[in-house]
């Protein structure tokens, strides 16, 4: 049954198995096929953010999970060749039980001035196995193999799966399997197994390559191609890093950055203002993004609740974010409210220095809750709660408002000065972006039924 499918699978490889041998170099050293072969351009580009020809992709294939159980039978490695402009693919196929030591030698040895290695989920098994055999072989990797397969930082060894699983709400992913990933992308590949599947075929190319060695050459190649497949689709998969790159909170943000800022258009319409930006990169598919805003602790308050979501749109080179406004009344606390004192008649508080000219009667002495200024105009809300917002704004820089005083919504003032200072709308927008990538808080914290 198994055969079947590989023997349809070969014949609708077509282009990818002349692919696998435009390129094909045989060694035989303690019985380990060596072969290169080229990949093909991604579908969906991605700037690199360091040298490309500096980054590596890897995968392995094993005949199972637990590295004392079982052997590694194929490492794959693809560089960029700067001479040719083009991805090229190293595999190390293992043609019998005892290559195993050697694939690993030789892989170690290809990343010698690899500075960044790419891999999916190769933190958790690809990277730990490796090492583990690496243990069992009296294998001591080099200063530079450790820095890659040691780095816990994710600054030189750069797990695709922990950097896209963070965004699966901003994606609207259910699973974050390579497979999954692919399909969202939309593309296809002529592999059909997965790396369980293989195992079985492993097994009987193993069996057939002397009793049957034509049919063991088309088992071959399914191996083959599965891992090749694998390692060129992660240079697509790369593309889902600009939705973490421009919802970073990092300064080194490329959505928030001067160049971006400049050019930044905001216009105010039906009680939304609209900011939109171009970005320097495309993105490989268009989303929309809601987030919820924090609902007011006091019950009389109903902004939270009939205040709109904020909207975040990525279109191929064009983020455009949509703002609800707030147009009424808020007020802004005044931290220090030991020296201030409140006028219950004038619902507001004033400075001791200018309370002493107030009648004892008309004036008592100020609360957290009671010490502050209210003010009639158009704000712009946060969804960081008041806390945090606090915590990330300077003070007394941008003043934050808000409706009760242990409310966890808050609100800048819409002034012209606010719309037009590139350094409000950096902070601002940084602090928005992580609640893009989380899910919506339950019901009853919105007070939503």
């Amino acid at each position: 049954m198994i055969f079947n499918h590989i023997s349809n699978i070969i014949m609708l490889s077509g282009k990818k198995q002349i692919c696998l041998h435009l390129i094909y170099t045989l060694q035989r050293k303690n019985d380990m096929k060596t072969i290169y072969s080229t990949i093909s351009s991604p579908v969906y580009p991605y700037t690199f953010l360091h040298p490309q020809d500096k980054a590596a992709f890897f995968d392995i294939e094993t005949t199972g999970l637990s590295p004392n159980a079982s052997s590694l039978y194929l490492a794959g490695l693809m560089r960029f060749d700067t001479a040719r402009r083009q991805w090229t693919l190293c595999q190390w196929f293992a043609d019998n039980y005892q290559s195993e030591k050697k694939i690993i030698q030789s892989f170690l040895d290809a990343l010698s001035d690899v500075e960044y290695l790419y891999h999916f989920n190769g933190q958790t098994f690809d990277i730990p196995y490796l090492l583990k055999k690496c243990t069992r072989h009296d294998i001591v990797p080099s200063a530079q193999c450790k820095k890659l397969l040691e780095d816990k930082s994710s600054s030189h060894s750069i797990d695709l799966l922990k950097k896209i699983r963070p965004l699966r709400h901003a994606l609207s992913l259910e699973k974050c399997k390579q497979s999954d990933l692919e399909c969202y992308l939309g593309l296809k590949r002529t592999d059909i197994f997965s790396g369980a599947d293989l195992i079985s075929v492993y097994s009987e190319y193993m069996q057939k390559k002397i009793l049957d060695p034509k049919n063991a050459e088309k088992l071959e190649q399914v191996l083959l191609l599965h891992n090749h497949d694998d390692i060129e689709m992660m240079l697509n998969l790369c593309s889902l890093l600009t939705y973490g790159e421009y919802l970073s909170e990092e300064e080194t943000n490329r959505l928030i950055c001067s160049e971006t800022l400049k050019t930044m258009k905001i216009r105010q319409e039906n009680r939304q203002l609209f900011v939109t930006l171009t970005l320097p990169d495309p993105v490989p598919k268009n989303i929309s993004i809601t987030a919820c805003y924090p609902h007011p602790s006091s019950i009389e308050a109903d902004i939270g609740s009939l205040l709109p979501n904020a909207n975040l749109t990525f279109r191929d080179k064009t983020a455009s974010f949509a703002f609800p406004l707030y147009c009424g009344t808020l007020k802004f606390f005044f931290p220090d409210y030991e020296n201030y004192y409140y006028l219950p008649a004038e619902d507001t508080a004033v400075h001791k220095s200018v309370a002493e000219y107030v009648d004892r009667k008309h004036r008592k002495k100020a609360t957290a809750a009671t010490c502050y200024i209210k003010k009639e105009s158009t704000f712009l809300p946060n969804l960081c709660t008041i806390k945090k917002a606090k915590q990330k704004t300077p003070e007394n820089q941008y003043p934050l408002f808000c409706h009760q005083y242990k409310d966890k919504l808050s609100f800048y003032e819409l002034t012209d000065g606010l719309i037009s200072s590139h350094a409000f709308w950096a902070d601002y927008i940084k602090n928005q972006l992580p609640y893009f990538k989380v899910k919506y808080p339950a019901a009853e914290q919105r007070g939503m039924t």
